[in-house]
């Protein structure tokens, strides 16, 4: 039961120590640009995100456990090789089956996806990977901006040369308001269409660097919280089944 929980423990504290990582790189580069980062720099930057770990939840790493994992500034992953370690010692200790068993392999799968997911979600905010439909977005955002502006130039060109082409006052009024009036209708489809395209293409950009952008940003925060929850509730239905008796690899 203590093992179990203390595994727990390390997958929850590798969710929180990334979550801090991530809005510490956001902060300090809003453009999503990560700068290489001086020796001294990089130990400040450690210090504040377990400052703000022992501030949103403290205790969740005990004092030799905190010291260890201060020593790198991945220890969001490196967390996953002590849950290895762990598991393969309650595999020695016949907690739980044997190395050779299918269900060691199961369970020691299980970390390694839990370890290869902390490793993607790190890479989507350090390296930005091309997206084609943004790509291609903007390159239709763009070219349509041109056409646009040429469009409304040359309608705005023939409008100012027509005001004064012909000296009959009559004709020239209903001339101006021909004029006029496209020229209206130009400016309203040069300006309007283009900015919902730049909107569109805005908020694509977001989503595509959901850990980069303050508007866009995951509540990763929110996601934690819960599965601490649900972590305890499966917990206590684990350890409290309605009609029989909780099942043990090793007898008590």
């Amino acid at each position: 039961q203590e093992r179990s929980e203390t595994l727990s423990r390390y997958g929850i504290l590798s969710a929180w120590l990334l979550h801090f990582s991530l809005n510490l790189d956001s902060e300090e580069n809003p453009q999503g640009q990560i700068a290489k980062r001086s020796e001294g720099e990089e130990k400040d930057r450690i210090d504040k995100l377990w400052q703000q770990l022992e501030e949103r939840r403290p205790g969740l790493a005990l004092p030799d456990e905190k010291e260890k994992l201060m020593q790198y500034k991945e220890s969001y992953a490196l967390v996953w090789t002590w849950v290895a370690s762990l598991i393969g010692r309650m595999s020695q200790n016949g907690e739980i089956p044997p190395m050779a068993s299918p269900t060691y392999g199961r369970i020691l799968n299980i970390v390694q996806d839990a370890y290869g997911s902390i490793r993607n979600v790190r890479t989507l905010q350090m390296v930005k990977a091309p997206f084609i439909y943004v790509h291609t977005l903007a390159v239709l955002v763009h070219v349509n901006n041109i056409l646009n502006a040429v469009s409304f130039g040359v309608v705005l060109g023939i409008a100012s040369s027509g005001t004064f082409l012909h000296d009959d006052y009559d004709f020239k009024m209903r001339f101006r308001a021909k004029l006029y009036s496209s020229l209206l209708m130009q400016f309203c489809f040069s300006m309007i269409a283009p900015i919902l395209y730049l909107a569109l293409l805005d908020v694509s950009v977001c989503i595509s660097q959901p850990f980069t952008y303050h508007d866009a940003k995951i509540p990763a925060m929110r996601f934690i919280v819960a599965l601490e929850d649900d972590l305890k509730n499966a917990q206590y239905l684990g350890d409290n089944p309605p009609h029989w008796e909780k099942a043990y690899f090793k007898n008590k």
